[in-house]
């Protein structure tokens, strides 16, 4: 299902709200060849490639952040990659976790297949607190999952 949302804007939002997960560490299950960090999808820089986090071909590839503590998580965005291979985003679920890392509150999730530049905002149910962000794809075999940037809005 893709989100009925398309854009966001931090002005919308109580002024309380921010990106929780800006310049936070995060981590993925594989590295594909090349610069494609987890940690550059929480940098706030947008483009190509070289800006993206992306895992190796494999079964349920993950991402995630740890936000160094608790939040009141109320959405989750995901810039998918511009420069090609935006049907790599798809079939993901963000959930969320406490400290022990049990990723068991579900946020939501997006179908897909996405396209390129796209943004997709998951509203978390109200009351969603945790530390840690997941984003895994849950279908499908030998899989990439690619991602530009990943804002976590919370208070």
């Amino acid at each position: 299902m893709r989100s009925e949302h398309s854009t966001f804007n931090a002005e919308e939002n109580l002024s309380s709200t921010q990106n929780v997960a800006f310049k936070k560490r995060a981590f993925q299950s594989s590295i594909l060849n090349g610069p494609s960090f987890a940690e550059n999808a929480v940098d706030d820089i947008f483009g190509d490639f070289w800006d993206c986090a992306s895992t190796d071909f494999e079964d349920r590839p993950y991402w995630y952040v740890d936000l160094d503590s608790y939040y009141e998580i109320q959405q989750v965005e995901i810039l998918n990659r511009a420069d090609c291979c935006p049907e790599r985003l798809h079939d993901v679920d963000v959930t969320v976790a406490g400290c022990n890392e049990d990723f068991h509150m579900l946020c939501g999730t997006f179908e897909g297949p996405g396209t390129a530049s796209e943004r997709v905002v998951l509203e978390c149910p109200k009351g969603t607190i945790g530390r840690y962000v997941k984003l895994q794809i849950t279908k499908g075999i030998n899989n990439i999952l690619s991602i530009c940037e990943v804002k976590v809005i919370g208070k």
